[in-house]
């Protein structure tokens, strides 16, 4: 009987990027260094090697090596099976892994019937509990991706939450609507009803055209600007409305109506809207979906579909079921890395320039 050295035992090898830029952010580095240190654990278990690669900010689109096994952060393509990547969600500490990307160029995004059964199959019951012990625990910490300032008094109630987003985000190319349309379409269809608007800019937003955009609007009736905690902001709303922020996906947690005019991954839990005419009607009748459908929905994304960046068995699944869909995967050849490695930055650089020039 023959028995197999170390040397004839072939391991599975996956190009695993590592986002060290990421990993030095004073806000969430400390997040990703623990779900990294997640995924180490889980290749570690499922005994595969792994080929490093350190990866620029910017390089979102580069392409990926063909018929390897790539990890891939904070980036979006197609979704061949080669690949799976990942990104930090709404909610810290939960991170999504899917084949095509995140948020709206996510495979979820793009193909929300997909999962549409498996959202319904979960239990109503344990979903609303979920989500209610979520909601309050993000309120009470005054907990949101980005820091926000202490809970201030907000006596108002009633009028639309409109949270605005950075003009070059990649996400913003899934916008259905251009921002100062869809504003002004807001503005006019909730004074019709007799509400307020109250806008909040984002806060790493410094584009002159929104600042001349939101000073006429400001000196409108009923509409007001805020830089107070989205949550107190959320609160206070009877509805919110914005593109694909994910405040948008917060405010689905506190229990509010959403309307989106964009595509992002949690469409399937919004009223979706892609005309200035529909944006209208909807604004004056809101029609979201049901609360109940509304928390299966949220609890099936944050515990099936993302996965916490401390959770290694949930990572491993995860890993695993990537992993039986490429064979055996090998590191990609010398040229094929440097190839890879060169596209990473050459795109890194060009993303740098536009966003910083246009």
């Amino acid at each position: 009987m023959s028995h197999k050295t170390r040397r004839d035992i072939v391991h599975p090898v996956v190009t695993l990027e590592i986002p060290a830029a990421w990993f030095s952010d004073p806000v969430d580095g400390d997040r990703h260094r623990l779900f990294y240190g997640s995924i180490l654990s889980a290749l570690s278990e499922l005994h595969v090697l792994v080929d490093p690669v350190r990866l620029p900010r910017g390089a979102e689109t580069a392409p990926r090596p063909k018929g390897q096994g790539t990890i891939s952060f904070h980036s979006y393509g197609s979704g061949d099976g080669d690949i799976l990547r990942c990104k930090e969600s709404y909610i810290p500490p939960y991170y999504s892994m899917d084949s095509m990307g995140y948020a709206c160029f996510s495979h979820l995004a793009m193909h929300p019937e997909c999962y549409r059964e498996a959202i319904e199959s979960q239990d109503g019951a344990t979903a609303r509990s979920f989500v209610q012990r979520l909601a309050q625990e993000l309120k009470q910490a005054n907990r949101s991706k980005y820091t926000q300032p202490e809970h201030g008094r907000n006596d108002a109630r009633g009028y639309v939450f409109v949270p605005l987003q950075v003009g070059n985000d990649t996400v913003a190319k899934g916008a259905w609507l251009r921002t100062q349309e869809a504003l002004e379409t807001i503005v006019t269809a909730a004074r019709a009803r007799g509400q307020e608007v109250v806008i909040k800019r984002h806060p790493r937003c410094r584009g002159r055209g929104v600042s001349r955009l939101l000073a006429e609007l400001s000196g409108m009736p009923g509409v007001s600007m805020s830089d107070g905690s989205v949550l107190s902001l959320i609160s206070g709303a009877d509805l919110v409305v914005g593109a694909n922020s994910g405040v948008l996906f917060e405010a689905l947690v506190q229990g509010k109506p959403v309307i989106s005019h964009g595509a992002s991954d949690f469409g399937l839990a919004t009223q979706q809207v892609r005309s200035c005419a529909e944006l209208a009607a909807a604004v004056a009748a809101p029609s979201p979906p049901d609360g109940e459908w509304r928390d299966r929905f949220l609890f099936w994304y944050l515990t099936r579909y993302c996965v916490r960046a401390d959770d290694v068995a949930a990572i491993r699944d995860k890993l695993e079921a990537f992993l039986d869909g490429l064979g055996t995967p090998t590191a990609p050849g010398r040229q094929a890395r440097r190839r890879y490695v060169r596209a990473l930055y050459r795109h890194s650089l060009i993303n740098r320039l536009k966003r910083r020039f246009f």
